[in-house]
């Protein structure tokens, strides 16, 4: 969070900003002309927000909200993402048709993603809504995923715009407020997350569509907008009007209280994933062991957003409500008790400890299947090896050399992790990889001290060289898991070796889980840079003579940089 004089500062900035963008209209920022290669992908469905932010942001200076104020986007850089959810038949196919043929007016490429969302959903007992919108911005990440490493920018450069309005913002106000969320959902939609920016969230739905009118510009209206099954519909056209006609800048309002929230939120969230991170005893890819007694000690407002972060992390799909909250925290006092919490997930109290896991079927897999039909619409996954194929189309057989059924003790893999690129594991989890220049003068041995401390083992920064990886064209490692008589040079050991069974048993990594613990290598023969979640290697560890870092990352849901998001 900024302090008070970082925050007016800013603000004042952008008050100026806005008296010299006059002179800046029509005009590529210098600070975007050095990303002219980093992708811009906006997400259009056809409708009159999404068309005015693809006319917007191809003809006129606009304001991305990434600091660099108003200023034309380098028309290189567009790339259109248009999903089709199969829900409204030839009215859905008219709207990819629209879009396509509006993308080829502007000369800017499209890609289409065409998901049956309502058999999705059916599978996997979830929320039409909520896995459109899953699908949606999976496959906006995997686009730019492959974009970024088409042209050869880091990933974190490029930037997904959506068209949320300052009415979408007032009704998700409102129905987070009928939910009975907390802050975190009063906050609304934020202006920038991770890759993720709403430049549009200062106008309205009027204003967009009287844009386009004065311009002569089409769009779709789609129908289910005006059906009131749905609750955003129904909050759109039945409860706002009977607002706004007591209170006509009640959008404005709306929007202001969630700007405060948004602040307030960060904030508060920060907090808590700091004492998350300071309780936690373990953490598997299905479970999460955090000290009872001190989220006990802990300020009830973090230790409710500790319980939700837990729950986030391990079903990203989880919406826990206060009962299941304080049912937990409840336990926590106690010291003793289960709290049965949605989707098969229960936290359980004893010892000193609570446990969060699963009591029976395992996780939805909504978020696994979205991301594979993102994949395959994109061309998502290329940099992976072709012995990384996953879960094929017809979701059976082998995950990185496992097969289905067998015995992660009996499990062996072995696949390379490009650089920079992603690798799935078969348990759920995925490693990422990328490089970091180094500036000049900086201190980079305190910044990856710092950087581990921070992750506790799950983002590690390491020497790029020293593991082997070209800083210019990348390369690669190899993953797989422990072999017999494997050894490493831990990180603080000062070069002594120890074999990697034994520090599994240090580190509390069950017997039976072992075999699928991924451990990382300069190459299929080479010496281990990371048992990935626990330790790396003395041998690759940063000095000051480093002038490329290499990031390793092992996550489940988000990547520990885009956890903003």
């Amino acid at each position: 969070m900024p302090s008070v004089h970082a925050y007016f500062n800013k603000k004042n900035a952008s008050i100026a900003k806005g008296q010299v963008d006059a002179q800046r209209r029509g005009q590529v920022d210098g600070s975007r002309r050095g990303q002219a290669a980093a992708p811009v992908i906006l997400m259009v469905s056809g409708g009159a927000d999404s068309m005015a932010l693809l006319h917007m942001t191809a003809t006129e200076p606009i304001d991305l909200g990434d600091g660099t104020g108003l200023a034309r986007v380098a028309k290189e850089r567009l790339h259109v993402l248009h999903v089709n959810h199969l829900l409204r038949g030839a009215d859905a196919d008219a709207d990819q048709h629209f879009v396509q043929a509006t993308c080829d007016s502007l000369d800017i490429p499209c890609t289409v993603l065409r998901v049956d969302v309502a058999k999705l959903a059916q599978e996997r007992d979830g929320n039409v809504e909520e896995i459109g919108r899953r699908v949606r911005y999976d496959a906006a990440r995997e686009l730019a995923q492959k974009l970024c490493a088409e042209q050869g920018v880091s990933r974190q450069k490029a930037k997904i715009l959506t068209a949320h309005t300052a009415d979408d913002r007032a009704e998700t106000f409102m129905m987070n407020v009928m939910r009975g969320s907390g802050m975190s959902g009063l906050a609304s939609i934020p202006r920038h997350r991770g890759l993720i920016y709403r430049p549009l969230l200062d106008y309205t739905h009027d204003q967009l569509k009287d844009w386009l009118k004065a311009r002569a510009l089409d769009w779709h209206e789609d129908a289910t907008n005006t059906d009131t099954h749905y609750l955003r519909a129904y909050m759109r056209h039945n409860v706002l009007p009977l607002l706004k006609a007591r209170n006509p800048l009640l959008v404005q309002t709306v929007c202001k209280i969630a700007d405060l929230m948004t602040d307030e939120d960060d904030y508060l969230e920060a907090k808590a994933a700091r004492k998350l991170r300071q309780i936690t005893l373990r953490k598997s890819e299905s479970s999460l062991v955090l000290d009872a007694l001190k989220l006990s000690s802990t300020d009830v407002v973090i230790a409710r957003r500790v319980v939700r972060i837990v729950a986030r992390q391990l079903i990203p799909e989880a919406w826990l409500e206060f009962r299941h909250v304080d049912a937990v925290l409840e336990a926590v006092a106690a010291g003793v008790g289960v709290a049965n919490l949605p989707q098969n997930l229960e936290a359980r109290v004893r010892l000193g400890t609570v446990t969060f896991s699963f009591t029976g079927a395992a996780r939805s897999a909504v978020g696994a299947a979205a991301a594979v039909a993102a994949r395959s619409a994109v061309g998502a996954g290329s940099a992976r090896s072709a012995g990384g194929a996953g879960a094929s189309a017809g979701g059976v057989a082998a995950t990185n050399g496992k097969l289905a059924g067998t015995s992660p003790a009996a499990a062996t893999f072995g696949e390379h992790l490009a650089v920079p690129g992603t690798l799935e594991l078969a348990d759920g989890r995925v490693l990422s990889a990328r490089i970091l220049p180094v500036e000049h003068g900086f201190d980079v041995v305190s910044y990856a001290t710092a950087h581990s401390q921070e992750w506790l083992g799950e983002s590690v920064l390491l020497d790029a060289k020293a593991c082997g990886v070209d800083p210019v064209h990348g390369g690669s490692l190899w993953v797989s898991g422990p072999e017999a008589g494997d050894t490493m040079q831990p990180l603080g050991m000062h070069g002594q070796s120890k074999k990697i069974s034994d520090l599994l048993g240090e580190a509390g990594v069950p017997v039976e889980s072992r075999s699928m613990m991924p451990i990382v290598r300069t190459n299929i023969r080479g010496h281990v840079v990371w048992v990935a979640g626990i330790r790396p290697d003395e041998r690759v560890k940063c000095t000051q003579d480093t002038k490329q870092l290499l990031e390793l990352n092992i996550y489940s849901g988000h990547k520990p940089f885009e956890r903003s998001q």
